[in-house]
């Protein structure tokens, strides 16, 4: 019960109510009151289900059933509470009853098919695939049937009788964006179902190019990475082994058996595991020192100290040796002051370099010459009026989970050295950074005005940053990768970005005339999340919103959500409006072996095999925030983003909006098929939907004022705000010995 708003009470009520079947068997004749009370029980359930209470729930759906209600439908609604409850022979039950009516659709058939997958019914759960496939109205139930259909066959054991319908599904064009009966999202686990199909065959070269094309699909499929750097390392391929188990690494530090892979591969490949690694090389500097008559120069600004070269988490990387290139002549200054070298020149090779046996950091100069050993950081200071510095050939004590590539940065760059190599600080002025964040941020060739917003919404975040980073030995304002704002410097910049930087130069996001911490992500799977419900620190300010023409968004029911899950989005979202975002983080697909899940919740506590991923409670735009995760022995309770991640599928896991279908072997479970919607948290800027605003004309402070309506632009640099009003956030990295 829930007394705080008396709906939960009013549920109660309405279940024990006396109303006659009679009265309520044709509710668009009932009285106004059976009208009413069925909408109250609709309601009534909708709360339930968002706070976890899924019995209370079904009760409703129950009794809206004898009330003859049709919409929402009480039988599709009960199959879907009843399968996440575990009730596995009674959610078929709720699907073969709504199957049954005239007018069911492909989905309602193909969720049958999977209930009886779940039960191991294996020809049934065939013929009702067959049947989705023949009342099937959308490219993506279509496509729903004929991978259920190949997954039953495979279960079978009848993998060549599965590449039939594999093969029909992947005839589809995934990247087709004229239509709106799409179904890309299916298409990364299709990949990965016929490679495990033709690997079962002893296909191994058809298998590798199946886990390709899945990786290619969708970089975050953990499944389909893992099973690719297997495979790899079967077949003796080497390089493409190391390299998957890294990216395996970069997603989960914690996989103990990736870590051990690496560094078993790592001695095997001809001429270093650097070079397996697919890094950008770059010969000499692009920026000229001397800006051309019709170019100007970026406006002045506060300077920011980026820690390059840092992982996902912020955590900054240590090198043992770089090349490096200034653009003009340049001057190498000492952390005391004192000039070291004051002739260097322009486009000259110089080295910087560790010697672990004296923890001393060597400059040499393009003839190999020592100019200079120090344990103290030293600057790199080019002289011209738009000064660079191309970083190249890095090497790094761990090179897992960023980009290595070669980088050239505008402004000064410090060498900060350590006990075990040495970091790497750009000191930049804020608008010329911000000519390569907001390149970065967005796809090349994006609409004038989403430039205009997202450089908007990066000048904001790098000020928020810049006064509130947290205390380390390198002094760094922010960091370079997306737990920041990912940077490349002049690598990235594009000219159309840089125009958008120059257009909004000054102008901030703010609440109370001090900068607000906004926040922004990928993509919003159709509705932001509200700050306070996503428990991300710091989201306070922002507010959920509809990314869509109209208020309407995911529906008020179980089945809504599910639908909402397995159809590809329609195109009155901002986020479909633009045409450019990948299709895989708007919905994706994941089948995730039950026993991946129990090794990984074992880090936390041994569990014993995993039964049942129970919801706890969704917030109100249906992401989870509370997940259980139920073994043999007991049961894990996971909060927030980042644990449900941890457990479901590290650094992977792209929203927590999605729906769970089981695939059981008795009362355990084997694998859970998960249908999602989103990449991030959902909370403040959906760029995918940004895109989609410019691209229908709206201009850029329209589009913020959609997605910030409780902050204010502010058209000149505001003061920082106090470091006292919020905060700071921990790195525990900074003084971590980096991994060997």
């Amino acid at each position: 019960m829930r007394p705080a708003d008396g709906r939960g009470l009013a549920l109660v009520l309405l279940i024990c109510s006396p109303m006659t079947a009679a009265a309520g068997n044709d509710v668009a004749s009932a009285t106004p009151q059976a009208r009413a009370d069925s909408a109250a029980a609709a309601e009534g359930a909708w709360t339930a289900f968002l706070d976890g209470g899924l019995d209370k729930a079904a009760g409703a759906f129950r009794y809206l059933a004898t009330l003859g209600v049709a919409t929402p439908d009480p039988e599709a609604n009960l199959a879907i509470l009843t399968r996440d409850l575990g009730l596995h022979d009674e959610a078929l039950t709720h699907w073969v009853k709504t199957s049954l009516q005239e007018d069911a659709r492909g989905f309602i058939w193909n969720q049958r098919g999977w209930a009886y997958a779940s039960l191991k019914r294996l020809p049934e759960a065939r013929d009702s695939f067959l049947k989705g496939l023949d009342r099937s109205s959308t490219t993506a139930d279509h496509a729903e049937s004929q991978l259920g259909l190949a997954v039953v066959t495979r279960m079978e054991a009848q993998p060549r009788q599965a590449m039939a319908p594999l093969r029909a599904l992947l005839e589809q064009n995934p990247f087709d964006q004229t239509s709106a009966m799409k179904s890309p999202f299916i298409m990364a686990v299709a990949n990965f179902e016929a490679a495990q199909t033709a690997s079962s065959m002893g296909e191994r070269s058809s298998a590798t190019a199946y886990l390709r094309q899945c990786v290619s699909l969708d970089a975050k499929n953990l499944e389909c990475l893992k099973a690719l750097a297997n495979l790899a390392a079967k077949i003796g391929d080497i390089r493409q082994a190391w390299y998957s188990y890294l990216g395996l690494l970069a997603l989960d530090p914690a996989d103990t058996q990736a870590a051990r892979q690496i560094k078993k591969l790592a001695g095997s490949i001809t001429g270093g595991p650097g070079s397996a690694l697919p890094v950008r090389r770059i010969g000499r500097p692009m920026l000229a020192p001397q800006p051309a008559d019709d170019e100007a120069l970026p406006a002045p600004g506060p300077a920011l100290r980026v820690g390059l070269f840092t992982a996902p988490d912020g955590r900054p990387t240590t090198a043992s040796r770089i090349d490096f290139v200034a653009n003009s002549d340049f001057k190498v200054v000492a952390l005391s002051g004192d000039v070291i070298k004051d002739d260097g020149k322009a486009l000259h090779q110089w080295e910087v370099a560790f010697r672990p046996e004296s923890h001393l950091v060597e400059l040499r100069d393009n003839s190999r010459n020592i100019v200079f050993t120090t344990k103290q950081s030293f600057r790199i200071i080019p002289n011209g009026p738009a000064a660079s510095v191309l970083l190249k050939s890095a090497r790094f004590i761990d090179s897992t989970g960023f980009d290595m590539g070669d980088r050239e940065v505008r402004g000064t760059l410090e060498v900060a050295p350590n006990l075990y190599g040495f970091k790497l600080i750009n000191e930049v002025g804020l608008e010329e950074y911000l000519y390569g964040v907001v390149s970065a941020a967005l796809p090349h060739q994006s609409d004038n005005e989403a430039y205009k917003a997202q450089a908007v919404v990066s000048r904001s975040r790098a000020l928020w940053f810049r006064a509130h980073h947290g205390e380390n030995p390198e002094r760094t304002d922010i960091c370079d990768s997306e737990a920041c704002q990912k940077y490349l410097g002049l690598s990235e910049e594009m000219r159309a970005a840089a125009d958008a930087v120059r257009t909004t130069t000054g102008i901030t996001l703010t609440k109370d005339r001090v900068v607000a911490l906004v926040m922004e992500h990928d993509n919003c799977g159709g509705v932001t999340e509200d700050g306070r419900a996503s428990l991300e620190a710091g989201a306070e300010d922002m507010v959920s919103v509809s990314d869509g023409e109209h208020p309407a968004g995911i529906g008020h029911s179980p089945e809504q959500l599910e639908l909402w899950t397995h159809e590809y989005p329609g195109p009155d979202r901002y986020c479909e409006a633009s045409g450019s975002a990948a299709p895989a983080e708007s919905r994706w697909m994941r089948i995730i072996p039950a026993a991946d899940i129990t090794e990984r919740a074992k880090r936390l506590r041994d569990i014993g095999p995993v039964r049942q991923l129970l919801v706890r409670k969704r917030t109100a735009t249906n992401r989870i925030r509370i997940l259980e995760v139920v073994g043999s022995r007991g049961s894990l309770t996971l909060e927030g983003a980042k644990a449900i991640a941890e457990v479901l599928s590290p650094g992977s896991l792209r929203s927590t909006l999605f729906t769970v279908q089981p695939l059981m072997t008795g009362s355990k479970a084997d694998r859970f098929i998960i249908w999602g919607a989103g990449t991030g948290h959902g909370v403040g800027l959906c760029r995918a939907g940004m895109l989609g605003q410019a691209r229908i004309g709206r201009k850029w402070p329209v589009i913020l004022s959609h997605y910030f309506p409780t902050l204010k632009l502010t058209f000149e640099t505001p003061a920082e705000l106090p470091l006292g009003h919020v905060k700071k956030p921990k790195n525990p990295h900074w003084n971590k010995k980096p991994q060997q």
